[in-house]
């Protein structure tokens, strides 16, 4: 409360004084403060001020309504603060043109942008569409890092050739150059990458957070790990004499992996994680990957999701268009309490799910220990990432060695593990899929097995123009 006074007194004026016009005339980029640092794009500072502003007086309101009606007139206080910071925002920043933009009057990349207008709700439903579609606009660019330079300069003609064919590598000017992507690696900074992976997988595009996260080059894991990285880097790029190999700052994709990969997280209407919500989403492909699972903690204990596609062709070409099943397990707590969202396509189109749930529960402990032991013991096999860069100091040339991992060495939940292939299960109830979204059900203390037995694959969608580095005009 002593925070949202002192903001409500001082920040419009503190705004003025750090030299932001109150109509944002000639402001490009940056300004006072990091905004979201290390983005390989310009920084927002004055949208990611104004933002945080609006969630405090968000924040205090919520609170003021949980702690009930004695506490009413600083909600109301703090939701008109919220408002009037909302209602500035999308004043400066909706374009009025039609074209559906959302970004400062005269320059249309910084980070944040539109991403957090749609995670914030800053903008009014109707045109959140439009903004979404406009974001898909943005374009990646080649990357002019020291790092990835050298490397490009100490490497063979052969490597340079795969990089190019991949698309990893493109021109800049008349010289080849690595390139940082929009849609198919991570080029946010500390704020909007969560911004990012959470509007897509939330709004029916987590096919693209997904091929975000499963990206190659700079600013990707894969790039990370290919120079034997354990621990997350501080910048998205290779920094040998700046930034640390041990930052958790863009950690944000882990949140994500959980909610959203797997499919669990606290319920956004509940407090002191009295809810749990279980939202599994699955990607066009089954090349993309093929399992998920993820635990979440709370005080009445760890709510736990796995999912996984059965009967997958052996053919590698028929993983974007066959038709497969999907099985996935929940199991709630003692005293628990979830809400499960029903499986559905990207489009929001609903299919055929059946659910049946344990009579008798088994012993679920001995089957995660079990399964902890036999990952363990493919951890210590290495059968995870599989190459790493190494220099060459006599040659001065950089080379690709294959050499496999612990780090990445992939497990199945112990919600499948064989110690439950005897489960005695109830009768099945099948709910049928409907064309609109978000069908949920209360599920109360158990473990429960759904189904969904004809889940069509398709192909992934790609950047066009230099498809890694281009934008997703497609959507």
């Amino acid at each position: 409360l002593k925070w949202f006074t002192f903001l409500k007194e001082h920040f419009d004026t503190g705004l003025k004084a750090k030299g932001y016009d109150d109509e944002l005339k000639g402001y490009r980029k940056e300004g006072s403060g990091l905004g979201d640092w290390l983005t390989t794009r310009g920084r927002d500072t004055w949208l990611t001020h104004q933002g945080f502003y609006m969630a405090t007086a968000r924040c205090l309101a919520f609170i003021s309504k949980v702690l009930g009606d004695s506490k009413s007139s600083h909600r109301e206080e703090a939701l008109e603060i919220a408002n009037m910071v909302r209602e500035r925002i999308v004043r400066l920043y909706t374009r009025n043109d039609g074209l559906g933009g959302f970004y400062p009057p005269e320059v249309n990349i910084l980070s944040p942008g539109p991403e957090m207008s749609l995670f914030s709700r800053i903008v009014e439903g109707d045109k959140r569409c439009l903004i979404l579609r406009n974001y898909f606009k943005r374009e990646g660019h080649t990357w002019p890092g020291s790092d990835e330079n050298r490397f490009l300069s100490q490497t063979s003609e052969a490597v340079i050739n795969d990089m190019i064919k991949s698309g990893e590598v493109t021109k800049r000017g008349s010289k080849w150059s690595m390139g940082w992507s929009q849609w198919h690696a991570f080029n946010e900074g500390i704020f909007a990458i969560r911004y990012a992976l959470k509007t897509l997988s939330d709004n029916g595009f987590h096919n693209v957070a997904l091929a975000k996260a499963n990206g190659f080059g700079v600013g990707t894991f894969e790039y990370q790990m290919s120079y034997n990285a354990t621990t997350h880097w501080e910048s998205w790029w290779r920094s040998e004499d700046l930034y640390s190999h041990n930052h958790p700052m863009l950690g944000a994709s882990a949140e994500w992996m959980v909610s959203s990969v797997a499919g669990v997280s606290l319920h956004p209407l509940s407090s002191g994680g009295g809810r749990v919500l279980f939202w599994p989403r699955f990607p066009n492909s089954a090349s993309t990957i093929q399992y998920a699972w993820a635990d979440q903690g709370t005080a009445r204990g760890d709510y736990s999701i796995a999912w996984r596609f059965l009967n997958l062709p052996d053919i590698d070409a028929l993983l974007d268009s066959a038709k497969t099943r999907i099985q996935i397990r929940l199991y709630v707590p003692p005293d628990g309490q979830s809400v499960f969202r029903l499986p559905e396509y990207s489009d929001g189109k609903g299919v055929d799910t059946v659910i049946r749930f344990a009579i008798t529960l088994p012993d679920i402990e001995k089957a995660r220990f079990h399964s902890q032991e036999e990952c363990q013991d493919r951890r210590d096999k290495k059968m995870g990432f599989n190459y790493n860069w190494e220099f060459d100091r006599t040659e001065e040339l950089w080379e690709k060695v294959n050499r496999k991992k612990a780090i990445g060495t992939p497990c199945q939940s112990f919600l499948f593990h064989s110690t439950l292939d005897n489960i005695e299960w109830s009768g099945a109830e099948t709910i049928e899929g409907v064309v609109d979204n978000g069908i949920e059900v209360e599920l109360g203390p158990g473990l429960y097995d759904v189904m969904v037995n004809d889940w069509q694959l398709k192909p992934e969608v790609r950047g066009t123009r230099e498809w890694r580095i281009g934008s997703m005009e497609q959507y």
